[in-house]
């Protein structure tokens, strides 16, 4: 059996202040603003377990003490005369749900209840950008079901918050950050901040006068059910490989997987340039690895995928990825002004909807498969290589995407494709053709001309 209930709790910060949003909030105000009804899709759940023996009244105060420690958290968005706006309220109430959960089932409970709690979108006029529920088990708290805004948090600020509410719970928190979002909008506007806003812009002008327009032939952008569709794909050969590739290069095992994406689309495209956006966490110091905010955005990545063989291609990438983080950081609109022009320059053609996102915490993986990483010795472990679906989507605001998220002992990537442009039945071939890629060059360099797709 399980009973709700709701508690209220009040906060009181320390400031209250309206601002332009940061570069970061407006590169996902765009996508959220284009999803509308669909932008929960953008929502970040978590679970925590709660320590034993904590009460509800430890769990209130925890709760208060984290919207009050971080502006963003009780935040509210709108557009105005005067742009794009971020208003942080001083004083306000959460109101959230506790489920009493008495068949031993706690954890289960708090899954489904975070999955109803992920599957609102945000009012962002009026509602601040977290929402939670309490579980308990037989009486006792046990776990908070979390969910946030993407407008208000990014990946990196959601492990801080975990991190900070474990600590209040535990009562063993550090100072409050210092650096808050309207801070960082100050920052963005004047000074360094605006030098190194120009910078970017101008690598973004430099980058798209050298690639091609167009990867796809163009298609309409109507939307239908179950167009896009995300598969993934769980390779403990391709984690061998990737590991063995990142030691020969000196590089990063991220890269060796941006550098296959990049090879595998344009094997895929035909083209021998190929653009990419990444996903740039864009947290360079202390102050900014503190801070509660959505500071991630998009860096424009270019390689050439043409000549050579893969490790070249990786080499490549580690300085062309270096250079596109470096200038990641940058005023969304002034971008969307270079890329105005572009398209004017290029007919009315652009096209970059192709991404790849390195969401792991860690670059290595710490219970590797104890293989070697030859061709006998992968072999065996392709065939416990997994493919499965992961989801379905009408519309979407990319055409080729992919991501990576952390296990210890292989690769989980994922590939979500407008099956206008790659068929649904040829999804899984790309995504197997990632692996192939890595497993033929762990042993040795293969040569680029060799990846290539029978149509």
């Amino acid at each position: 059996m399980e009973s709700l209930d709701t508690r209220t709790v009040t906060y009181r910060g320390a400031r209250t202040g309206t601002a332009p949003m940061t570069w970061g909030q407006r590169a996902i105000w765009k996508s959220i603003r284009w999803l509308d009804e669909g932008a929960h899709y953008f929502n970040i759940r978590r679970t925590v377990e709660l320590p034993p023996g904590r009460t509800l009244g430890q769990v209130d105060a925890a709760l208060t003490a984290l919207l009050e420690r971080h502006e963003a958290l009780r935040t509210t968005f709108h557009e105005s005369a005067d742009g794009w706006q971020q208003h942080v309220t001083g004083t306000g109430t959460l109101v959230y749900a506790v489920l009493d959960s008495t068949a031993g089932d706690a954890a289960g409970a708090a899954a489904r209840i975070g999955e109803q709690l992920v599957a609102r979108t945000f009012r962002h006029t009026e509602e601040i950008p977290f929402r939670c529920a309490l579980v308990l088990d037989d009486g006792r708290p046990a776990h908070l079901a979390l969910v946030f805004s993407h407008l208000g948090v990014d990946f990196w600020a959601v492990r801080e918050l975990e991190r900070d509410l474990r600590e209040l719970l535990a009562g063993t928190e550090q100072p409050a950050p210092d650096w808050q979002p309207l801070d960082q909008a100050g920052y963005e506007s004047e000074g360094e901040g605006a030098q190194r806003g120009a910078a970017a812009v101008e690598h973004w002008r430099r980058t798209l006068e050298k690639v091609p327009p167009a990867l796809f032939p163009p298609v309409d952008d109507r939307g239908r059910p179950e167009r896009f569709v995300r598969l993934g794909m769980d390779s403990p050969a391709a984690a061998v490989a990737a590991t063995a590739i990142a030691k020969r290069c000196q590089v990063s095992t991220g890269t060796v997987l941006l550098a296959a994406t990049a090879v595998v689309l344009g094997a895929w495209t035909g083209h021998p340039t190929v653009p990419l956006q990444l996903i740039a966490v864009n947290r360079h110091d202390d102050r900014s690895r503190r801070l509660v905010a959505a500071m991630a955005e998009n860096a424009l990545f270019s390689l050439d995928v043409g000549d050579g063989t893969f490790d070249q291609a990786v080499k490549r990438a580690f300085l062309s990825g270096m250079n596109a983080y470096r200038h990641a950081h940058y005023d969304p609109i002034a971008v969307d002004e270079v890329l105005d022009a572009a398209r004017e320059r290029n007919g009315g053609v652009l096209q970059l909807g192709h991404f790849f996102n390195d969401k792991r915490m860690h670059d290595r993986w710490e219970d590797l498969p104890d293989v070697p990483a030859t061709p006998d010795g992968l072999a065996p472990l392709t065939e416990k290589t997994r493919i499965f679906h992961v989801g379905d989507w009408e519309r979407q605001d990319a055409l080729f995407f992919v991501h990576t998220t952390y296990a210890p002992d292989t690769v989980l990537l994922y590939l979500m494709a407008d099956t206008e442009l790659i068929p649904r039945q040829d999804v899984e071939r790309v995504l197997r053709a990632f692996e192939a890629l890595l497993v033929a060059g762990a042993a040795e360099p293969v040569e680029l001309a060799a990846v290539t797709f029978a149509r």
